[in-house]
């Protein structure tokens, strides 16, 4: 460096740094001598020696922002001109004029720099500020840093780069090397251009050292303080002058020079900076005049980006506007100089190198090379094969180096002679070899004796006794070196108890022996060998203090004390090491475990064994608080420690031994040594290491016995409650003995994989006692189970035993009658079937029996003896039968004998009741009425009982089998006694009734029964006239009676008059006024008295104030029951939940109460009788009218406060809605006291007329309304902030919002937010760094997330590291592709980034084989061979996931393929053709993936779609796509329209999979209204992702105006380009990427035909049935069938031949949705056989799909159908294994028979149930349905866990059974309030959304259990196709789990969108019932007494 740079740098040095170059460097101004060219500058060779200042090399501009408040400095450093600004700083001073030529002062002062910098500007203001290396306070004298800072910006900006480098003579133009024209003129000798051209670039010589900047903090200058967004730094570039110039820079023809410069990236692998040319006004902007902050696109390679003005270029050719130009200057100076010495050193060696060799030029003599070989030969270890080899290759070596040592000679000399001549070669310097003068190395003089005689002064070794007592001390010093502070040595390991009481001995004995032992053996050797030494240095009896310190006696007890002190370091340093070291080598194998490390491996051999032995015991223990050690692993760490602390401090309390050495000399205490501190830093580090050894080894401790976690339930359960919960207690003997077998391989399995012990690191584990506990524990399981079947079996043979006895007991029975002797032979008829079935019971025991005698299970002698007791009993049974049968026939000749005598004595007693019947015809007396009607009773009687005796001879006669006796006298008998009955009875009754009427008080008459018993007795009497015509006595008698009977009639409204029971005292009053006599009812009054008064000559009037009475009467017993109702209603209350306060059951009741009685009330107050009562009835109404508000107004009240109650108890909520969260509050303090109060009185009519209470339940509905209102508000606030949440329903929404404490609670809801985001990935500090989706892939977020804040927020985080991630994956995917071999880069990322890769990179192929003309030769044979290698991938051993990736890949790569093939067939050549621009089309341009579609082009959404399948792409896939597209193009929607199984709604959605949109399918239906419509539109506006409106038509023709009028709205916007717009009067932002997509199927009935102005804004589109073949073919080859062709039309002829020639049934379905299950059954098969033949696969899987639904008659036809298609194949039968003895074993115990055909009907249903997700059991009643799907269910429950046919595990199924036809749709799916807009969830969608949030693996059926109609089914379209989504009219879609099943068990009509599973009464056969109902055998007597007739 030059003197004049020198001084600079340290004028300006305060912080510029320069690079300490060699002092020859200042020779670089002139041209480099020829001792220099021969070596390189000295870069980066010596230190670099700066000035430092006291902060600012340690601040770096990045860390400024964090150090603000530090680096600013303090306030009393402000300018004055700041200062000035401030009012109280500006003093009010008068006198002060302003002088008239202050406008040209001010000018004056104006200085360029700081006026440029007021201009606007694009630049960072922080990009000037030069580095300084002064402090930031600053002392007085010194010149501030600002200051400072200011000055060198002024001078920098005032340099210019270009000066300065010609000043040094350098031509910036001739920086940048060119390529040598063959016409560019040599240059001239003035010219300052080199002789020898600049061909090396400058970069490589650029000496970093001058830099004062890293490159991250040159960039960090255009970041200002407080934000986070970074502007260009302002620089200088040394650039082309002409920004449109050839691509090749290095062009003669470019011109380059310095310009201004913003500086925007850096890009690190290649050390280049990104630039930007500033416009002539100084601003850097784009095209649109936006301001460029950083660069869009970065180029690989270094070349230009895309936008004009800007280049990458090195740091030399960019000079910073905040560094030194004169620095930057000599760095470039520098620079050129390096490489014009490097330029000349290769010209220089090149043209040696090309001189020839001279034929006359001397070679090495023929000596000199012998000796160089001699020399190299005699190296020791030569191989002499190899030798001889070598040496002739050494020899042509040596030759050639001599050869060009003598041209380079020459070559000198020449250049050397003519320099003018050869002025451009440089020839390199040599330093010249000198010998030294001299062989000897001279030393100064050196005064030797002057210094042994002060060495001789100093030294205490001049007399032996001190050097005895020297070596004596220094003995005992070793000794105690020697020793250790702990014990070592161990022959066993020993519990960490143990552990510390050896070392606490050790610590004792060396603390007592240094303490005692050795302070006093080194006292004593001290004064022994200095006893005998005179006085002077060295005297023990020296006594003063001052004499004794300046004696050598001080200086060696000094010594000796250092000696100690250092012993007891060395001991304490010694000791700590060596436990460290020991500690350490048994922690060696654990050092380096992860903090989350799981044990690998088996439990027996340790991986972490140490290298000696074991240290700690420790046992393992499993109990109640879970899996862990004897000793806590935490008390090892703090024993160690402690150890540390209380061996160092064994050493602190030893005495020096001055006080006793120095015994007559005073020293005050004691002092003592110093030994190693507890804090000192070697001891920190040995205590960490140790410490962090001891906590490493507790790391596979703990993994390890986290292993035992699993067995802790097994350890702590006691025998019986394990069983109650792992054991079903109702089990069959094989499940016993499975069982048992179980425990005892579970027993055999923890003995042979637990160990009794293992070594882990410093620790031995004892596992004995854990592996012992619970191997006892399985056997006890093991004997519990057989216990429990002992038992079991024990009961079964008792209760059989006690049905034997029963039997017996009832044999031993004696007869009392012939009936109970027929009904014993009856019943002993039956004892051969119960004995049948006690046997089979026997049978069945014994069998069970043999079975717990194969455990070697040892029964109880009770048990044994109860056993063979039941084996005896049948035998028994039969000899006591034979006894019983004999006396049965003596028994029936005696009741034989009885029978005849009793019949003998029955006809006697006929015939006396013959003569007393006859007799009764001489009765004609009326007064004995009474004696006649009692012996009229007496012979009815016995007639009634011969009649009895009659029936029971007749029965017993057919008993005996002797001829039936005919007792028909009796029945005439009986019919002639009749009319006498009838006569006197009535008489008698007649007689009595009147003298009572007459007699007594008139107040206990009933004139109801009066007059009902009068009517009656008349009737009779008339009778008896008729029959006793033949009788005149008794006819006499009958008309008596009946012409009193006659005479009474007419008094009967008399009575009833008098008796009305309204009659009150003023109607008595009325009614004497008008028959002008006093009649008042009295207790005493009569009828007889009535009738003297002759009252009944004033019927009519008194029947007129009777009726007024009456209806009177009718109104208060109204009222008076009404209140009797009231009195027993009551509020049904009950607690809610935990929030302390109740709520009202549903008072339907009270509510239907209520309204009968208002309407019975109003009824009563337009009565014209109401007038007693006016005033009561209206009471009673108003009372009954408040009670209806205050119920109304109460339940209203109780709707709301239960919807908001869990919304308002969350701080969360209440925290961001302060104002709705203090009115909820006052709202919940009076619901909480109306509800007490109501809770304590709980009688509805006392508590609810109340008008307070109704005004306080008002007032509550005001404040929630209100409430409601804020929270809708708020809610719309949060959708406005993330729109996504458009997409969830208010409840979802208010869940994650009361959540917001806790991120993890959005899980269950991302699925409605992203496409196919499930779930995301939260570390421990809850960053969220991975997305996962449905199907289990998982990617890494770029940019991780943060979730703090608000959850709208960080959700919007979310998104955007979704899209940032899946664009740097295809950016990266795109980048490795072409290195990396296709069939690994496939399985190397995300299933969707590798389709968006390959469809970018085959648009890049085609088009350029189309530019080529080489696609039929080239590409199209590349193809085939890639769809190849991915077939052949596919076939072989893959994860799930990476087949999932392969088989959506091959679908498209097929239609890729098929496309190149249409583009060869056509001839296309340009790619402008129609054919090739048509297709779907990928670019990576502008750092973006687009796809373009004819002229449209679209950004890729990078919506993650997770590893979803993709639909096969058909010719009406393309057509549809094209269709679609242009709309897009054109900011339409699209309408694609057709029947059903067209694909219309899968296509839409595959092309939003295509541009990766989100798109959300919405099932329409006739109850969605414009304000739902509006919220989901609202959404796909703001969030930019597509809705698909399945089944459009259905929706109401008035709501589809509204909605036409606001899709127009948001098209509008999208036409014109709006970023933001006006929707439904709130302005909302629009994401241009939004679109509506609507599918109509007009074929169907209830459709609505669109609107005009509708259908403007779509774009239709025709959807056809599609090519079945095709579909099935490529969707067969992306599951590697290898004859894909072949098996698609065999399945498609299938259907086709079916559809023709099987009957027309309405459930069978031969289309897309029946062909695509085919192929998904096949798939499942092929994944689980890959090696099965492939058309048995379709076999198989066609056979499993169709013949569940077909009848057995269309059976027949379709089995000869596939016979004939697949005629060499030979159907194999399933084994279901475990499922089918699961099915039958449920069957038993549901008594049902398990018909083989009914078995395989439960087998096909779940076969369907894998494949299909919703499905129909079709079938007539009586077929077993729903027994069907229940025995399955059952039998998948008790399988639960096992491996499963189907692959994976079963699991346990829960039903939950509705019938739709029952209730409505809004009850069915949930509906809005038409008045309030409020919404009630109804049942599907609560029992949906209940099983889509439980978090087992649980199987959930819904059996819908009716009648399907056109009306409810058709909302369940997208529940039943693949999008597997509920749509609800609120706007919620609920995503259906993969564990959810849709069933429908209906009679005749079928779902098109599911299979059937077809049942006929014909397979269950005409089986005897008789053995399912075995277990009813026991309770036969019970059944026979129901259905037998008893005897009578």
């Amino acid at each position: 460096m030059d003197s004049r740079l020198e001084k600079q740098s340290h004028l300006h040095g305060f912080g510029v740094s320069l690079p300490h170059l060699s002092s020859k460097s200042s020779e670089y101004k002139h041209a480099p001598s020829q001792s220099q060219r021969g070596r390189l500058p000295p870069v980066r060779k010596y230190p670099l020696i700066e000035q430092k200042g006291f902060y600012s090399e340690l601040i770096t501009t990045s860390a400024k922002p964090r150090v603000q408040s530090y680096t600013q400095g303090p306030q009393t450093q402000q300018s004055l001109l700041c200062q000035a600004g401030y009012e109280s700083n500006t003093p009010n001073v008068a006198t002060f004029c302003t002088p008239p030529e202050l406008h040209s002062i001010v000018e004056k002062e104006k200085h360029g720099p700081t006026t440029q910098q007021l201009q606007q500007t694009d630049f960072s203001s922080q990009g000037y500020t030069a580095k300084v290396q002064l402090p930031y306070q600053c002392q007085r004298g010194q010149l501030p840093r600002k200051i400072e800072i200011e000055r060198r910006r002024r001078e920098y900006v005032n340099m210019d780069i270009s000066e300065l480098l010609a000043e040094k003579g350098i031509n910036s133009n001739l920086l940048i090397p060119r390529h040598r024209s063959n016409v560019e003129s040599p240059a001239k000798p003035n010219s300052p251009a080199l002789s020898v051209s600049n061909y090396l670039p400058l970069e490589i010589f650029d000496n970093e050292e001058f830099d004062c900047r890293t490159p991250q903090d040159w960039l960090a200058l255009g970041t200002e303080p407080g934000s986070t967004e970074r502007k260009p730094v302002p620089a200088k570039a040394l650039l082309p002058n002409y920004d449109k110039i050839p691509n090749d820079l290095r062009s003669p023809s470019v011109t380059y020079s310095w310009h201004s410069v913003g500086v925007l990236d850096y890009y690190m692998e290649k050390k280049l900076y990104l630039v930007h040319k500033v416009d002539r006004n100084g601003r850097m902007r784009d095209s649109k005049g936006k301001p460029i902050l950083k660069s869009k696109e970065r180029a690989k390679d270094g070349s230009p980006p895309v936008l004009l003005g800007q280049y990458w270029v090195p740091r030399i050719q960019v000079q910073f506007s905040a560094e030194d130009p004169r620095v930057f200057a000599q760095r470039v100076l520098f620079a050129q100089r390096w490489r014009e010495n490097t330029e000349g050193l290769l010209f220089y060696h090149l043209a040696v190198d090309s001189m020839p060799v001279w034929e006359g030029m001397p070679c090495l003599g023929q000596d000199s090379l012998n000796r160089i070989k001699k020399h190299a030969l005699s190296t020791p270890g030569l191989q002499l094969k190899l030798l001889q080899k070598c040496v002739v290759q050494m020899e042509s070596e040596i030759n050639l180096a001599y050869d060009r040592t003598m041209n380079r000679m020459v070559f000198d000399k020449v250049v050397k002679e003519d320099p003018e001549k050869f002025s451009h070669i440089t020839v390199p310097h040599r330093e010249p070899e000198t010998v030294p003068e001299r062989g000897f190395v001279s030393i100064p003089a050196y005064p030797f004796q002057k210094n042994r005689a002060a060495f001789t002064f100093n030294t205490l070794l001049t007399k032996p006794e001190v050097i005895s007592a020297l070596s004596k001390v220094r003995a005992e010093c070793n000794r105690v070196a020697s020793m250790s502070l702990f014990h070592l040595t161990f022959t066993k390991v020993l519990r960490l108890e143990e552990f510390e009481l050896a070392q606490s001995q050790t610590h004792a004995q060396v603390q007592l022996f240094l303490r005692d032992s050795w302070v006093t053996t080194l006292c004593n050797s001290i004064r022994s060998s200095l006893r005998d030494v005179a006085a002077g240095w060295f005297c023990l009896k020296e006594s003063r203090w001052e004499v004794y310190c300046m004696s050598k006696m001080c200086c060696l007890m000094s010594q000796v004390r250092y000696g100690l002190q250092d012993s007891l370091r060395f001991l304490v340093q010694h000791s700590l090491a060596s436990l460290s070291q020991f500690l350490l080598d048994t922690c060696q194998n654990v050092l380096h475990c992860p903090q989350d490390m799981v044990w690998v491996g088996d439990l027996i051999h340790s991986p972490y064994k140490p290298k000696k032995s074991p240290l700690f015991l420790v046992d393992l223990i499993l109990d109640q608080t879970g899996a862990h050690y004897s000793t806590p692993l935490e008390n090892f760490e703090s024993s160690i420690m402690n150890l540390f602390d209380k061996g160092i401090l064994s050493t602190h309390n030893v005495p020096q031994l001055d006080k006793f050495v120095m015994t007559s000399m005073f020293i005050s205490g004691t002092p003592l040594l110093e030994s190693v501190g507890l804090l000192e830093p070697a001891v920190q580090e040995l205590r960490e290491r140790v410490r962090h050894a001891l906590r490493q080894a507790t790391i596979p401790l703990r993994a390890y016995a986290r292993e035992y976690e699993c067995h802790l339930e097994l350890h702590n359960s006691d025998v019986e409650s394990f069983l109650r919960a792992h054991s079903q207690p109702e089990q069959t003997p094989q499940e016993v003995k499975r069982e048992v077998e179980l425990h005892l391989k579970e027993k055999e399995v923890l003995d042979q994989s637990l160990p009794a012990s293992i070594i882990i690191g410093p620790f031995l584990v004892s596992v004995e006692m854990v592996r012992q506990n619970l191997s006892k524990k399985r056997r006890a399981l093991a004997n519990a189970v057989l216990d429990r079947l002992a038992l079991k079996l024990g009961k079964q043979l008792e209760d059989a035993c006690e049905e034997c006895k029963a039997i017996s007991r009832k044999l031993y029975e004696k007869p009392n009658s012939v009936e109970d002797l027929t009904e014993q032979r009856e019943w002993m008829k039956q004892i051969p079937e119960q004995l049948k079935a006690h046997e089979e019971v026997l049978s069945k025991a014994m069998s069970d029996y043999e079975l717990i005698d194969a455990f070697f299970y040892s029964l109880s002698n009770e048990d044994f003896n109860a056993k063979w007791t039941a084996m005896a009993w049948p035998h028994k049974i039969e000899k006591q039968m034979e006894a019983v049968a004999a006396q049965h026939v003596e028994d029936e000749e005696r009741f034989h004998k009885i029978q005849l005598v009793d019949q003998n004595n029955f006809q006697d007693r006929l015939d006396s009741l013959q003569m007393l019947v006859a007799g009764f015809s001489g009765y004609t007396d009326v007064t004995r009425a009474h004696e006649v009607a009692n012996e009229v009773r007496r012979v009815s009687k016995q007639l009634k009982e011969s009649q009895a005796m009659a029936s029971l001879y007749n029965n017993r006669e057919r008993l005996f089998n002797i001829p039936v006796t005919n007792y028909d006298r009796l029945q005439k008998l009986t019919k002639d006694f009749q009319p006498f009955r009838d006569l006197w009875s009535t008489t008698s009754d007649w007689l009595r009734w009147h003298e009572s009427w007459m007699t007594d008080p008139l107040s206990i008459i009933d004139p109801e029964q009066l007059e009902r018993s009068v009517n009656e007795a008349f009737k009779t009497m008339h009778k008896c006239v008729k029959q006793f015509k033949d009788i005149p006595a008794c006819l006499d008698v009958a008309m008596e009676i009946r012409r009193k009977i006659e005479e009474f009639t007419p008094l009967i409204p008399l009575i009833q008059g008098l008796r009305n029971p309204g009659m009150r005292s003023r109607h008595w009053k009325v009614l004497s006024e008008k028959i002008k006599m006093n009649v008042q009812p009295k207790a005493n009054l009569t009828f007889s008295r009535c009738l003297e008064m002759g009252l009944q000559n004033h019927v009519k009037d008194i029947a007129l104030v009777a009726e007024v009475a009456g209806k009177e009467y009718a109104i208060e017993q109204a009222l008076d029951k009404m209140e009797k109702e009231w009195a027993t209603v009551a509020f049904d209350v009950c607690s809610y939940k935990e929030t302390g306060t109740y709520i009202l059951k549903s008072p339907d009741e009270a509510s239907q109460l209520l309204d009968d009685h208002i309407v019975m009330t109003q009824s009563m107050s337009f009565s014209p009788y109401k007038k007693p009562f006016a005033d009561r009835i209206s009471t009673w109404e108003s009372k009954l009218r408040i009670t209806q508000d205050v119920l109304e107004e109460w339940l209203t009240c109780q709707r709301s406060w239960l919807y908001l109650e869990p919304i308002f108890s969350s701080d969360d909520i209440n925290r961001q809605l302060p104002v709705e969260g203090k009115r909820y509050q006052t709202m919940d303090r009076t619901w909480r006291k109306v509800m007490k109060m109501a809770n304590d009185k709980r009688q509805v009519i006392e508590v609810c007329p109340d008008t307070r209470l109704l005004d306080s339940l008002r007032d509550c509905n005001k404040l929630l309304e209100m409430v409601q209102k804020g929270l809708s508000e708020y809610l719309e606030t949060k959708r406005g902030s993330f729109p996504r949440f458009y997409f969830l329903s208010d409840d979802e929404l208010l869940e994650i919002l009361s959540q917001t404490r806790d991120p993890t609670a959005v899980q269950p809801h991302l699925r409605k937010c992203f496409e196919n985001i499930a779930r995301l990935k939260f570390q421990s500090d809850l960053l969220i760094t991975h997305m996962y989706s449905g199907e289990g892939e998982e990617v890494k977020l770029v940019n991780p997330v943060q979730p703090s804040g608000n959850v709208e927020d960080w959700l919007r985080d979310v998104e955007r590291s979704m899209k940032a991630s899946l664009r740097e994956n295809i950016h990266r995917s795109l980048l490795a592709y072409p290195g990396q071999p296709r069939t690994e880069w496939v399985l190397s990322w995300p299933g969707q980034v590798v389709i968006a890769g390959c469809q970018t990179f085959w648009t890049t192929e085609v088009s350029e084989a189309l530019e080529q003309g080489d696609l039929a030769s080239r590409l199209y044979p590349q193809l085939q061979a890639q769809l190849g290698d991915l077939v052949q991938l596919v076939r072989g051993g893959l994860s799930k996931m990476q087949r999932s990736v392969l088989s959506a890949l091959i679908v498209i790569e097929v239609h890729a393929k098929d496309v190149a093939a249409k583009l060869v067939e056509e001839n296309v050549s340009s790619v402008n053709d129609f054919e090739w621009i048509s297709q779907l089309r990928y670019y990576w341009a502008r750092g973006d993936l687009y796809i373009r579609a004819v002229n449209a082009e679209f950004l890729y959404g990078y919506e993650y779609l997770g590893n979803s399948g993709r639909l096969v792409i058909t010719p009406l896939t393309d057509r549809c796509y094209l269709t679609l597209t242009g709309a897009l193009h054109l900011k339409f929607g699209g309408a694609p329209a057709g029947p059903a199984g067209t694909g219309k709604t899968e296509t839409t959605k595959d092309l939003g999979k295509a541009l990766a949109i989100q798109t959300v399918v919405f099932n329409c239906s006739d109850q969605l209204d414009f304000m739902a419509m509006g919220k989901f539109l609202k959404g796909l506006a703001s969030s930019g992702a597509w809705a698909c409106f399945d089944e459009f038509n259905r929706i109401d023709v008035e709501v589809l105006s509204v909605v036409a009028q606001q899709i127009t709205t948001i098209q509008k916007a999208q036409q014109q380009r709006s970023e933001r717009f006006v929707f439904e009067g709130a302005e909302i932002p629009l994401v241009p990427s939004c679109a509506v997509f609507i599918t109509m199927n007009p074929g169907y009935a209830g459709r609505t035909e669109l609107p005009d102005n509708l259908k403007a804004l779509f774009r239709p589109v025709a959807m056809m049935v599609p090519d079945y073949a095709m579909i099935a073919e490529i969707s067969l080859y992306s599951f590697g069938f290898s004859d894909a062709k072949i098996l698609s039309k065999k399945i498609t002829s299938t259907f086709k031949l079916s559809s023709e020639q099987l009957s027309s049934q309405d459930h069978y379905d031969f289309g897309m949705r029946a062909v695509k299950t085919v192929i998904s059954a096949a798939g499942n098969l092929k994944r689980e056989n890959p090696n099965m033949n492939e058309e048995l696969i379709c076999l198989r899987a066609i056979r499993d799909v169709n013949v569940p639904k077909f009848l057995q008659d269309d059976l027949k036809l379709f089995s000869g159908i596939v016979s004939d298609l697949f005629p060499k194949i030979k159907e194999e039968p399933i084994d279901y294994g475990t499922l089918e003895e699961s099915i039958r074993s449920v069957c038993a115990k549901k008594c049902l028979k398990d018909v083989d055909g009914y078995i395989t009907k439960c087998i096909q249903l779940y076969e369907t149930t894998v494949v299909r997700h919703g499905l129909m059991l079709v079938g007539p009643p009586g077929s077993g349905k729903t027994k069907c799907y229940m025995i399955l269910g059952a039998a998948l429950t008790a399988l639960q866990g096992q491996p499963s046919v189907s692959g994976g595990v079963y699991e346990a199924v829960q039903t939950f059974v509705l019938n739709p036809k029952s209730i409505t749709m809004g009850q069915l799916y949930g509906e809005f309030d038409l008045l309030t807009h409020e919404w009630t969830d109804g049942i599907l969608s609560s029992l949906v959304r209940g099983g889509v949030a439980s978090n087992d693996e649980d199987k959930k059926w819904y059996m819908f259990d009716g009648p399907v109609d056109a009306v409810w089914i058709e909302n369940m379209n997208t529940v039943l196709d693949d999008n597997k989504k509920l749509c609800l009219s609120s706007g919620e879609i609920i995503k259906l789990t993969d564990s959810m099943t849709m069933m429908f068990e209906v009679q005749d009509l079928a779902v098109t969108r599911g299979p059937a599973v077809y049942l006929e009464p014909s397979i269950l056969g005409l089986q005897s019932p008789l053995p399912v109902l075995a277990p009813l055998v026991p309770f036969s007597a019970a059944l026979h007494s129901l259905f037998c007739a008893s005897p009578r």
